[in-house]
């Protein structure tokens, strides 16, 4: 579904290959299963957290976890949560807009004024 609303993406089936992908590319959207073999999404989302990404990605994260146990998901990494059983038809456009978001922020951050552009502004 992501595919065909045409973005590059990688797939991995577990959070060890999840971490090598973190560590070789920026990503801007990150859809994150909790429940992976091995290493877990909790501890893929430790590794954001103590790794963090020059411009931080939007993650999503997957589970069918009951409400106690997602809860544990740190809400300054993970910026939303797609409860298991959810639409896949949708998934394309959810992304989407976690895309343009993401894209929205960076040129915001791009074109605002360094704190040396703005010290610089003197007046005569």
């Amino acid at each position: 579904m992501v595919r065909r609303e045409g973005f590059d993406i990688d797939c991995v089936s577990d959070g060890g290959q999840a971490i090598q992908k973190l560590q070789e590319h920026q990503y801007s959207v990150i859809l994150l299963d909790l429940m992976m073999p091995r290493v877990s999404g909790f501890e893929v989302i430790e590794f954001l957290k103590k790794h963090p990404p020059a411009i931080k990605p939007v993650v999503l994260v997957i589970t069918a976890y009951a409400d106690q146990t997602f809860k544990r998901v740190d809400a300054s990494i993970v910026a939303g949560v797609l409860r298991k059983p959810f639409e896949v038809v949708d998934l394309g456009g959810i992304v989407r807009l976690c895309v343009d978001g993401y894209e929205e922020e960076v040129m915001e951050q791009s074109s605002a004024p360094s704190v040396q552009e703005q010290g610089d502004a003197r007046p005569d």
